[in-house]
């Protein structure tokens, strides 16, 4: 089981206020104390770990607003410091000020405790954006973690077992706990790296693996890249973190490393090693062989079915 169910329900029917995202979205009924506020007074959520960029999606939502307002409050919370916290409605209230806007219609919850409010922020963004970045989804996910861990690890009463906080993670959005752990681990880059991963030049598999390493270290990585436009391959990060285990790890010794040629013509033997130090590296290289037979002979199954 994942969050508690009264804390799921209570969360849903808060998540009931969705992003405007059409120009006939329906307006949802009211869930806290409906109230128009200035924009000045609202303030992104601490941490907000979504960007607000504009993309084509952003660009419609600003066009939509100018010819019908805002179909949809936002939801919010008093701050401590003054004004209010936005929990659900970034985009819109970004939107608003694009579209020349000077307020914007909110339901105002009063009640929400900072787990609460994080939890339904994070839900929010993760269900309802159509695209995220790695960053994005990284950061979400460690949010989440950090906050279930705060309030307590579930307990499954059917096995009557503890569950870690990244099995809640999983059931929820429908990833693997191994997965979810993975992603997790690019929070640990630095930013210059990070961004590699969002621009597709970082693979994931490479990522996660220097995530392990000190700041230093992923500078050296970053500094080269900026240089060449060169990143480690899996081989020579596997022999990395090697050496970084083994305090061995200089810069001297990094330089050497990348100056080692690459086959590029992998064998096969070199073929499943490097999918197995991308994608599954807790696995055995015989059981990743496995793994991509199962996944072969499924794709031949859907194929003769015509799917």
């Amino acid at each position: 089981m994942s969050i508690e169910s009264s804390d799921m329900m209570a969360i849903d029917a808060l998540l009931a206020d969705h992003e405007q995202m059409l120009p006939d979205a329906p307006s949802p009924e009211p869930i806290g104390e409906g109230v128009v506020v200035p924009l000045d007074e609202l303030h992104p959520f601490p941490g907000h770990p979504f960007r607000v960029v504009m993309d084509d999606v952003m660009e419609s939502l600003v066009e939509s607003i100018r010819k019908n307002g805002v179909l949809n409050r936002i939801i919010i919370r008093p701050r401590h410091a003054g004004g209010f916290e936005i929990i659900a409605g970034h985009r819109r209230t970004e939107a608003s000020r694009i579209a020349g806007l000077t307020s914007i219609p909110a339901d105002l919850r009063r009640d929400m405790d900072d787990d609460t409010a994080t939890i339904a922020m994070i839900e929010t963004n993760l269900k309802q954006r159509p695209k995220l970045l790695p960053s994005e989804r990284a950061l979400a996910y460690r949010m989440m973690r950090d906050t279930l861990a705060h309030r307590g690890i579930a307990v499954d009463p059917e096995t009557e077992k503890r569950q870690h906080t990244k099995d809640e993670i999983a059931a929820c959005y429908g990833e693997s706990a191994r997965q979810v752990a993975r992603i997790i681990r690019l929070t640990f880059l630095n930013i210059p790296l990070l961004n590699l991963v969002d621009r597709s030049k970082l693979p994931m598999g490479v990522a996660v693996q220097i995530s392990y390493l000190d700041t230093e270290a992923q500078c050296w990585i970053a500094d080269h890249y900026e240089r060449s436009e060169e990143l480690p391959t899996a081989p020579q990060v596997r022999e990395m973190r090697k050496l970084y285990d083994e305090g061995a790890l200089t810069q001297a010794v990094f330089d050497e490393l990348m100056l080692q040629e690459v086959p590029t013509k992998p064998g096969k033997d070199d073929f499943i090693a490097r999918i197995r130090a991308e994608h599954y590296p807790d696995l055995t290289e015989e059981d990743v062989m496995k793994k991509l037979m199962e996944l072969i002979e499924a794709h031949q199954r859907k194929q003769r079915l015509g799917l």
